[in-house]
Order: structure tokens, then sequence, then C-alpha cells
């Protein structure tokens, strides 16, 4: 088994997505500083925004190597996962972490799983 060059471009795609995604993100997360409260729970959607969006990278090059179109499911539901991380932080920004309420943003979270959830069956399920 040999690593082609294309293979190796698409590592160095896949870290750079990663480490971008991490970037992009350290603003959203500063502003939680100030509520010590919301580190973990802040963390775990900084995961599952980095996570999907390395997913999201990851079916994106498998279509392109594959052509299969379950692929583009898999990609729409693990972008529609990663828009909805990002917007749950950006709600929770100025939410004080003693406030336990429905939020807009939990509505929006649960709208965007919901989502995530039908296209990705949709894309295991498709026959074409």
């Amino acid at each position: 088994m040999t690593f082609s060059t294309g293979e190796r471009k698409n590592s160095y795609f896949l870290v750079s997505v990663v480490i971008t995604s991490i970037i992009i993100s350290i603003p959203i997360i500063s502003n939680h500083f100030l509520h010590p409260e919301h580190y973990f729970h802040i963390a775990v959607h900084e995961a599952g925004f980095v996570l999907a969006i390395f997913l999201f990278t990851m079916t994106i090059i498998a279509y392109n190597k594959t052509k299969i179109r379950r692929m583009l499911f898999a990609a729409g539901a693990f972008l529609t996962l990663s828009i909805t991380q990002l917007g749950y932080m950006i709600e929770k920004i100025n939410t004080p972490g003693n406030i336990e309420m429905e939020s807009v943003a939990e509505e929006h979270f649960d709208i965007g799983i919901l989502i995530m959830t039908a296209l990705f069956a949709f894309g295991i399920f498709y026959k074409k």
C-alpha cells in the first residue's frame, strides 16, 4: 500500500480545515471565559463544531473520489450540524451561566439536530 501525492494533499487539506475551524471559533469561546460555569458546556459544543467540520470535509473528499450521491447527504448533515453548533455558541455568548431557561438557541439547536438526522438517514437509505 502506497501513499500517493493526492492522499498527502488531502491530509494537508484536512489538517488545515481543522486548524482553521479552531481558529475561527476562538472568538466565540473567548466570550465565555467570564462565565466559568459554562466552560465544560462550551467545550462540548466546540468539540462538536470541530468534529462536524472535519466530517463534512471528509465526506466532500469521499464524494470527489467515489461520486456516490449518498456522500452529499452526509455532507449536508455534517454541514447542518456545524452551522447549528456555531449558532448555538454565538447565541449563548451573552447568557449568564446561572440562568437556566429555554431560549431560541436551544430551539434552533433542536431543529438543526432534527434536520441533520433526517439528512443523514436519507443518505443511508438512498438507493440510486
